[in-house]
């Protein structure tokens, strides 16, 4: 699937065109450098277990990337979860949603998550739900400008 931004606001950009993929083990150096740029202060994730970790996802998972010309511009996780208590209604998550700083404002962002919300649909999901930092603001406008609402509280638990 290739996507191009309206014309009108990227004319003769070299960007303006990027396909979106399943992600596979060969991309696990060019996706560790971009998944570090989710947190500068946390540790580059390991190219080794990520490239084993792509081999071997389970149909529950699945990794989003868009590229132009064998450059990773960004990347999603998308997870499907079946709610044991509402009849194994399904909803998925998105998660390490990161688009390179270099090529945010593109459109890049906005074709990852229309395609992992058309993956959450095909896998029957009634919502797709994600979090994000309470700081980022300009993320949270962004989802919002995409649909996404505030829904319940979001929690986390350290466990480390």
């Amino acid at each position: 699937m290739s996507h191009a931004p309206n014309a009108a606001q990227l004319p003769d950009s070299p960007f303006a065109t990027f396909s979106l993929r399943a992600a596979c083990s060969a991309d696990a150096a060019k996706l560790a450098n971009l998944l570090q740029q989710l947190g500068n202060d946390d540790p580059r994730p390991d190219p080794t277990l990520l490239a084993l970790r792509l081999a071997e996802l389970p149909a529950s998972r699945e990794v989003l990337v868009a590229e132009r010309d064998g450059q990773l511009l960004g990347t999603c996780t998308l997870n499907l979860i079946e709610h044991l208590a509402h009849n194994f209604a399904r909803s998925a998550v998105l998660e390490d949603m990161v688009v390179d700083s270099q090529q945010r404002g593109l459109g890049i962002g906005q074709a990852l998550i229309e395609k992992a919300a058309e993956r959450a649909r095909a896998w029957g999901c009634y919502k797709l739900a994600l979090s994000t930092n309470q700081n980022r603001e300009v993320a949270h406008r962004f989802y919002a400008a995409l649909g996404f609402q505030p829904h319940g509280i979001s929690l986390a638990l350290p466990l480390g």
